[in-house]
């Protein structure tokens, strides 16, 4: 029985539908923050977006926040996008381009930014406690804002944090960079 199951598992991984592009890879961006481990984790391809497209951004399938183990995951749709291998790809809208650890005098914060890649595409912001739950997120772009949970003035108080370490989390997070490792 253990053996026509290996088989038929086998048999359906042969098939195109269910291999991995062979240019797909998995990318692990760690950092620490308030004595817990932060790990942004990314299933992206190594081709890129055609020119002509709207999301002028990574191409990638999947991402996952893990924070001191707690594996979560941003609600971000996916479009079909032609790439430079001449194919149609579904991949996230929006990716995360950045990540940092707000401190402050009563605890610490990570943040995620996340970006549309088309000019006018909205902006994700993310704050998690330490715990990985989402504290405050805003999806929005200089025109208008899509949603929040949570507000600034809450995590300024529970946290102990300012405003404007809030307003400069951009200015001074790890950059995510794509590309194959």
């Amino acid at each position: 029985m253990n053996r026509l199951l290996a088989s038929s598992l086998s048999l359906l991984l042969s098939f195109p539908a269910f291999a991995a592009p062979k240019d797909a890879y998995t990318q692990r961006d760690v950092m620490q923050c308030g004595g817990v481990e932060v790990v942004m984790v990314s299933s992206c391809r190594s081709v890129t977006v055609d020119d002509a497209e709207t999301h002028l951004i990574p191409v990638c399938s999947d991402q996952t926040i893990n924070i001191g183990g707690k594996v979560l995951r941003r609600n971000i749709d996916k479009v079909s996008q032609l790439t430079s291998d001449g194919k149609k790809t579904k991949m996230l809208s929006n990716v995360a381009v950045e990540m940092d650890c707000v401190k402050g005098s009563k605890g610490s914060l990570v943040f995620i930014g996340g970006y549309g890649g088309c000019g006018s595409c909205p902006e994700w912001r993310g704050y998690y406690s330490t715990a990985g739950r989402l504290e405050h997120y805003s999806y929005s772009n200089s025109y208008r804002s899509f949603g929040s949970k949570g507000s600034w003035e809450g995590l300024i108080e529970a946290y102990g944090i300012t405003e404007r370490q809030l307003q400069q989390t951009s200015l001074v997070a790890k950059r995510i960079e794509y590309g194959q490792p």
